[in-house]
């Protein structure tokens, strides 16, 4: 008789397919990894580990929602997003660690663009979510605050190793009288610029090239799709409004970790 791993572990029947499903994804993820250690991308222990936490932080979540999505006290959805926010100023400086002074920049622009919006949003009740705040706000503040973590870390990536590769060019700027934010500007509007493409060639593409994930997860869900379309537009104008907001702030912010008190250069230049 064939054991039934999944009977065994008391496991729902109701989920056993979907387990089994997520097994057999891992496949795909093998393939990736022998993939990235061939051509020497050295990101395999990365994908192992952030599949891993990933995969126990969204189930805890999925474990919670049903609580989450009961909430109606605004405050106490404003503090779930400022938690969010936190852990994701965390996991941008975790993922640059050769960068010091990450989550002193990152916090503060993360927190301020993305609960800034959020509460312009309820405020003008641009969505409905009088009906369950939880059940709209959170998930909606949860793709603004992940947008904002992708596009601070890149302007600081960005703005780091241009600082490493331009020492010179910032230097003598400095030295012929340039303040900081002078000498960085260029760099600072390449980064943001080149942090919102992504997104921007997803809106470009909207409804032509793909259909995003969140209008998507409503019209599966039973929601009309002209208004999951509609809802789409909205999320990708509050993304692109929070994000601008955390990427100037993140900016100004990390000058401070790249010069010091007498606006001199403190990169170290490029490891060979």
């Amino acid at each position: 008789m064939q054991l039934d791993l999944f009977a065994l572990l008391q496991i729902p029947e109701q989920y056993t397919a979907m387990l089994q499903r997520y097994l057999a994804a891992m496949i795909l993820l093998a393939v990736l990894i022998i993939i990235t250690k061939w051509q020497g991308i050295g990101i395999g222990n990365k994908l192992i580990v952030g599949t891993i936490r990933g995969t126990i932080q969204i189930v805890l979540m999925a474990l919670i929602l049903v609580y989450i999505f009961a909430l109606s006290d605004l405050i106490v959805i404003f503090g779930v997003l400022t938690f969010m926010g936190v852990f994701a100023a965390y996991t941008a400086r975790s993922n640059l660690e050769r960068i010091p002074g990450v989550m002193r920049a990152t916090l503060p622009a993360i927190l301020v663009g993305a609960l800034s919006v959020m509460a312009v949003t309820i405020a003008l009740e641009i969505i409905d979510w009088r009906s369950g705040p939880g059940e709209f706000i959170i998930p909606m503040g949860g793709m603004v605050i992940g947008n904002c973590m992708v596009l601070t870390s890149l302007v600081i990536d960005r703005m780091w190793s241009n600082a490493q590769k331009q020492r010179s060019l910032l230097e003598t700027a400095l030295a012929l009288g340039a303040t900081p934010m002078q000498a960085t500007e260029l760099t600072i509007r390449e980064s943001i610029r080149s942090g919102l493409l992504p997104n921007l060639n997803r809106y470009a593409s909207l409804g032509i090239v793909s259909i995003p994930g969140l209008m998507s997860g409503m019209i599966i869900g039973g929601v009309n799709p002209l208004e999951a379309a509609l809802y789409q537009v909205i999320i990708f104008i509050m993304i692109f409004l929070a994000g601008m907001i955390a990427a100037l702030i993140t900016s100004r912010l990390f000058l401070r970790e790249m010069f010091n008190e007498r606006a001199q250069l403190t990169v170290p230049p490029p490891e060979l």
